[in-house]
Formats: structure tokens, sequence, C-alpha cells
């Protein structure tokens, strides 16, 4: 069966060899927590605030960080650095890789998809478009110099942990000021988790990375001592979100945000034991973690 990034999407590319390419320069498998994150903590909120929420309100808030995370995933394939660290990775399916699609035209589609985000974000409030904003930033700081953050050790996992974790928590409860002080701990919370556990995306990137100096958990610390260091930061974020609902800074209903603990030792159990997942990119803990971190948002939505 052939299916999927890997196979360049075939069944996309009978309709279409240009829309094949470029659906998979967005990855549109890590856009599903972007997305989650802005349509279900606006439920959530809405919900929790006079008990119904707007659907075209909660779609459009997950479209505005959808856009922005394809920005952020595009523009990390358009740097001719990137297309090295890539072909040394193996991954010649990549449309930037194999030369479907220019360098040039990957960055016009990311400004592109970027300023989707931000403008959308302006039609809904003019706190929204700024705060998308400072999200971009984060993405584009990551991946392009002078800053260039995932070159910088533990810096890029914390990086990522805000702006994957925290800031779109807080950027949904912009529209609901009286729920700031449930966005702020909960997104702390998921700041160290996705701190954690995105590294499981930088297993087996190590001889590009290591080559080009991007200084990942795997390249800097060992794939072991890598793995430990991602049980104990997840151990710290369930911790931390068992003492916050203790002191009933979060909600007693997000207890059951502890089930997650089981799927994030999935994670880890499929880096210590080499899991792959032959339909998509990296390994099966890559998928595992984009799955959680779409529950981490999820969850609040069903509990409160």
């Amino acid at each position: 069966m052939k299916f999927g990034i890997l196979q360049r999407y075939p069944n996309l590319r009978k309709l279409s060899e240009r829309a094949s390419a470029y659906s998979a320069l967005c990855r549109p498998f890590t856009l599903l927590g972007a997305f989650l994150s802005g349509s279900c903590m606006d439920i959530a909120f809405s919900r929790m605030q006079v008990g119904s929420f707007n659907i075209f309100h909660a779609i459009s808030l997950g479209l505005t960080l959808a856009f922005l995370q394809a920005g952020g995933q595009v523009m990390n394939q358009s740097l001719a650095e990137e297309v090295e660290i890539d072909r040394l990775n193996g991954k010649t399916y990549r449309p930037t890789v194999d030369g479907r699609i220019a360098l040039k035209q990957a960055m016009i589609t990311s400004v592109i998809l970027y300023l989707s985000g931000i403008l959308l974000a302006f039609c809904l409030s003019y706190a929204y478009g700024l705060f998308s904003m400072l999200i971009a930033f984060f993405a584009v700081g990551y991946t392009l110099p002078p800053l260039r953050v995932k070159k910088r050790f533990l810096l890029n996992n914390i990086w990522q942990g805000v702006a994957r974790g925290m800031l779109p928590v807080v950027y949904v409860s912009l529209a609901y000021p009286e729920y700031l002080g449930l966005a702020l701990p909960y997104g702390f919370v998921l700041a160290i988790w996705v701190t954690a556990n995105q590294t499981s995306k930088d297993f087996g990137d190590e001889v590009g990375d290591l080559a080009y100096g991007i200084k990942s958990l795997p390249v800097t610390l060992g794939p072991r001592r890598a793995i430990v260091f991602m049980a104990v930061t997840t151990l710290c974020s369930f911790g931390l979100l068992n003492a916050l609902i203790i002191t009933e800074l979060l909600p007693r209903a997000l207890t059951w945000v502890n089930i997650l603990s089981l799927p994030s030792a999935l994670i880890l159990y499929g880096l210590i034991r080499g899991l792959k997942f032959k339909y998509g990119e990296n390994n099966l803990s890559w998928i595992c973690f984009y799955c959680t971190l779409g529950l981490w948002y999820l969850l609040p939505t069903l509990l409160m």
C-alpha cells in the first residue's frame, strides 16, 4: 500500500503533481496540533464563559495557528543548509530536496502562509493579530539567522516548548481575559511537556544535524541520555500539573489529563526500541508526539 508523504502523496499526484509537492512541503500531519490548539481551546474557554461556542470563531482561530505552523514548516525547508541536512538524513522525498520546488518558491510560500495567518488573526481582533506576530517571530527565529535558535543547545527545546505549548493557549485566551489565570499555568505545564517530547523528531537525524552544528539532544547528549532527559522532564510536567490542581490553580476536572502519561510513555518506549512508522516521516514516537499534543488541547474541551 502506498500513501503518505514518503511516497509523495500518490493519490493526490494523480490529480496534480504541483498540489502533491506543496502539500508535502507543508507537512500536513504537523498542522493537526496547531489547529486543535486554536479551535479546541476556544471552544473550552467559550463554554466556560457563556455555556456555548461560536464554531466559526473556533475554526478561524485554529486556521490562524495552522497557517503559522505551516509557514514555519515550509521555511524550515527553504534554506540551502536545511536541504543538505535533509539529504544527509535520507529525507530525499522532500520537495525542496528532490527539486520539485525551488528554494525561492518555498520561501515565498512560507511568507504567504505567515501573512495569511497574521491577517486572519487581525480580522478576528487587533490583539490576536499582534500576538500572532509574536508566534511568527518564534517560528522564524528558530530557523533563520541571526538567531537560528535550533543551533543553540537546550534553548532550542525550550524555545519550541514555549512556542508550541504556552503561546497557543495564551493566544486563544485573549478573547477571554478572565481565564488568563488558567491559560498561563496550563500553558506552562504544556510547554514543559513539549520541551521534552518534541525531541522525538531529532532521533534518526543525528548525521545531518551533527554535520551542520544543530545541537539537538541526541547529538549533544547521545540518544540514551537524551531519552533520560525526556523522561525526567515529562515526569516534571505531570508533577507540576497535579501540583497546580491540588493548589486549585487549575480545575480539578483536568486531573483526567494525567491519562496522557500513557502515550507519553509510548513516545519514550518507541525511542528506546527504535520503532518506525513506514507510512510517515521520522519514527513512531514522532507520530505519537503530535497525536498526544493534539489531545492536550482536545481534553480541556471535553472536561471543562
